[in-house]
């Protein structure tokens, strides 16, 4: 679910270390070469042979590279061959294709004009063949075959990484991060790997923008515009609809089986209910039309529930039920947390809380404690992070920073927040309490998602979508 409203902060230089891409084939350049270039180039005179080091996908490469006319340029087919781009010589020039299949690239030596996926382009000097080798301009080369390159940093990417705003993220079984572009013309969510540039289109279907991962992160549900339950497969993007019953429904939990989703059901938000994975049959699990639920959560065994009411004020008046006489009660106003027992028939509703703060990402942890975060209804006081035990008694969870998201993961939270100088810490924090810190930033974070086994994290912070892992930063998005 959406994290967004939450967290100004700073992110320090994140180290960018990706996974190298495996070279492909190219093709050789022998003597075919020279017979096609002495016809095609002048005498190259005063040339001075050299390498220069690029860090290319996370490894360092050496280039060979030539000075011709006052510019550098560089081996054809090496940069090809690291960038992974098949290089084909044929009678009228080099034929490049990407690895992906995304772009072709046709130039030949000793002209400044190429072309690039059919259109007409234009190096600043022509490529040039010497001492057996083709040498040409490194950035026009790179951009043209769908990569990237940042000169001050030294550093090119096979695959250019997508610029846009993006909100959304879900991790998937394959360690994939899903994401949605919210700044396209039509709905794009677009599929990362944790390698700056891999990724795809994965699905434009309006009403999957935002959906529940199952427990074992394989499937999505979500609502349709008809008010159906709709699955969709994270690994291939298929949609199957579940069920017939177009109720309105929010607050999608994934049981802890994957065999049920439980929801807040009703125009008014005044039901819950669970939905049959297996038969689409829709259950009845509290019907006491109390309105206002929201944040619903489900215990790992099923045995409880837990979920926030938002309580609005109390009408009077006197007898004869006079306009004049009518008031409102706000005294009992403002969210409150109750518990449902399911393993007992007809039970009713706890309170958990009678305070007047705001309460905040509700998580029902392994030992049946309830941890929340509260925040000053009036924002005279800092957000704190509460223990609630099965007595409904409270206690703050003592941290060094002000919290501002949590969410709960197998073995306990990982929760965000703000310290004094201003800087963002992201915690784990295990069943007795211990926290662990995963990552400290100094830019500003508006949304988090945690991978299922809690050892990586994707954040978005400013324009750009960053994956964390080892306290180390992997930049997705421009």
């Amino acid at each position: 679910m959406k994290n967004s409203k939450w967290i100004s902060a700073t992110l320090a230089s994140a180290l960018l270390a990706t996974v190298g891409v495996g070279s492909v084939s190219a093709a050789s350049t022998g003597s075919n070469v020279k017979s096609v270039a002495t016809n095609q180039v002048a005498a190259v005179t005063a040339v001075k042979e050299g390498t220069t080091t690029w860090n290319v996908n996370g490894t360092p490469i050496v280039f060979n590279t030539i000075n011709s006319s006052g510019y550098k340029l560089y081996s054809l087919t090496q940069v090809a061959g690291e960038i992974g781009a098949k290089v084909v010589l044929g009678t009228s020039g080099f034929e490049l294709n990407d690895s992906k299949g995304l772009h072709n690239v046709q130039l030949k030596t000793g002209s400044k004009s190429y072309q690039v996926d059919g259109n007409s382009e234009s190096f600043t000097v022509a490529p040039v063949f010497y001492n057996g080798k083709t040498y040409v301009e490194l950035t026009k080369l790179v951009i043209a075959l769908g990569g990237e390159l940042d000169a001050d940093a030294s550093t090119i990417l096979s695959f250019a990484r997508p610029e846009g705003l993006f909100d959304t993220l879900h991790w998937t079984a394959a360690g994939n991060l899903i994401a949605n572009k919210s700044d396209a013309e039509t709905t794009q969510l677009i599929k990362f790997s944790t390698e700056p540039g891999n990724y795809e289109v994965f699905s434009s279907n309006d009403s999957a923008v935002d959906f529940a991962v199952s427990p074992d992160q394989q499937w999505g549900a979500f609502n349709d515009e008809k008010g159906l339950l709709n699955l969709i497969n994270l690994s291939s993007g298929a949609v199957k609809t579940l069920g017939t019953d177009n109720s309105v429904k929010t607050d999608l939990v994934w049981s802890k089986d994957g065999k049920s989703i439980y929801f807040i059901q009703g125009d008014k938000q005044e039901k819950i209910a669970k939905i049959s994975v297996e038969t689409g049959d829709v259950k009845s699990v509290l019907a006491d039309k109390v309105e206002n639920k929201s944040e619903l959560r489900i215990s790992a065994d099923e045995k409880s529930a837990v979920y926030i009411v938002n309580l609005t004020g109390v009408a009077k008046n006197d007898a004869d039920s006079t306009e004049d006489s009518l008031t409102v009660d706000f005294s009992s106003a403002g969210e409150q947390l109750y518990k449902l027992d399911l393993a007992t028939k007809d039970a009713k509703p706890a309170a958990l809380t009678t305070t007047a703060d705001n309460k905040l990402y509700p998580e029902i942890l392994a030992d049946g404690n309830v941890a929340y975060l509260s925040a000053d209804a009036d924002g005279n006081a800092k957000n704190t992070l509460k223990l609630v035990k099965a007595d409904a008694t409270s206690t703050n969870i003592a941290l060094d920073i002000e919290v501002n998201w949590s969410t709960g993961v197998s073995n306990g939270l990982v929760v965000a927040g703000t310290t004094a100088d201003g800087s963002t810490v992201i915690y784990s924090i295990d069943g007795s309490g211990a926290k662990t810190e995963l990552f400290r930033t100094a830019e500003d974070v508006s949304e988090v998602s945690v991978s299922k086994d809690g050892s990586k994290l994707a954040i978005v912070s400013g324009d750009s979508v960053w994956v964390i892992q080892g306290g180390k930063g992997l930049q997705l998005t421009k």
